[in-house]
């Protein structure tokens, strides 16, 4: 009775055994692939950021032409107000209110450069308490 009773006991363990391999190796397959997983989405918050970055960095370069261009405009508006009787004073407010809001836009675009290097340090994993 003893060796029988011993005998099916082996044989039943042996079948957890193999099930708790089996489960130790879907944990361990699970982890990775959340690994993995957590890495490429780090990748692309990284990539990502980088690019909202080079985006608003030209968005600034050319916003900084547009002012300047407007800058020119208010002036030529102003001379042209002074020496000329066919422009009236709405052409120079027109004008420096269009040059008003593209540096209002500059600010934006500056904000959004900001945004984009806090998002690039928080992708490598700064900022984290």
């Amino acid at each position: 009775y003893t060796l029988g009773g011993t005998l099916t006991q082996n044989i039943f363990q042996q079948g957890n055994r193999k099930a708790q391999v089996r489960v130790t190796e879907a944990r361990k397959m699970q982890a990775f692939y959340t690994f993995q997983q957590t890495l490429l989405t780090a990748g692309s918050e990284v990539s990502n950021s980088l690019l909202s970055y080079q985006k608003a960095k030209e968005k600034e370069t050319t916003r900084l032409l547009q002012i300047q261009s407007l800058e020119k405009a208010v002036e030529y508006n102003k001379e042209l107000l002074t020496y000329s009787s066919n422009v009236n004073y709405v052409n120079v407010l027109t004008s420096e209110q269009a040059l008003l809001q593209a540096r209002l836009s500059g600010v934006n675009d500056r904000l959004q450069q900001l945004q984009a290097v806090t998002e690039f340090y928080r992708a490598l994993g700064g900022g984290q308490f």
